[in-house]
């Protein structure tokens, strides 16, 4: 299980390829359609985004410095699309083709109590994931009772190395997101993902 998979539980959004996009993690999708303010710190980096999500659709507008990417993700088409806003350009991934490590880890959790976060009631869990080649996630999840993982913060160990990612939501609004947003805007030319699942990137 390689580290940008893991990355991907805590919705680590900085990551260049979709093959994160494939994982799900321990809870399943949110039941309710939702919009948020992301932000993630890992390892002393901060990376915001912007995540409009409905069922099994997302979109990820993410902004690392002056870095802008954009990604529509579709778990039930396991289908992933990255945006090159500035170039106009589409690349699709197929998410079976990227591996999907994460979906080999063996997750134990264990609810701890309601607390009061951000104005709202969420439940605290606690998480224990194992992946097949002896990676390791171990930390806690906020939920919403739509399952709206409010925030997080999790140890990800691999090859004896880790690194503790906190995500926060913020400026959460829950209800009908406009189903525009999870398409490929008119005018982009939709090209593969380069060999290897590395996009290039574009500063603004």
């Amino acid at each position: 299980m390689s580290l940008r998979a893991l990355l991907a539980l805590a919705a680590l959004l900085a990551a260049p390829a979709a093959s994160w996009a494939a994982e799900i993690g321990p809870f399943g999708l949110p039941t309710a359609p939702y919009a948020a303010d992301s932000r993630i710190t890992a390892d002393g980096r901060t990376v915001t985004a912007r995540i409009h999500a409905d069922g099994a659709r997302e979109r990820r507008e993410i902004r690392d410095g002056d870095l802008r990417q954009v990604m529509l993700i579709d778990h039930d088409a396991k289908r992933a699309t990255m945006l090159i806003v500035e170039q106009k350009v589409a690349m699709e991934v197929d998410m079976d083709a990227t591996g999907g490590p994460m979906a080999e880890t063996k997750w134990e959790t264990r609810e701890l109590g309601r607390e009061e976060l951000g104005g709202r009631t969420v439940t605290r869990h606690h998480v224990d994931g194992r992946g097949a080649d002896g990676a390791r996630v171990v930390g806690e999840v906020w939920l919403t009772d739509e399952r709206i993982p409010v925030k997080s913060s999790l140890d990800v160990t691999e090859e004896g190395q880790t690194v503790r990612i906190v995500q926060e939501l913020s400026n959460l609004r829950i209800g009908p997101v406009d189903p525009a947003l999870f398409q490929v805007p008119a005018g982009y030319q939709k090209v593969p993902m380069p060999a290897g699942g590395q996009a290039p990137t574009r500063r603004l």
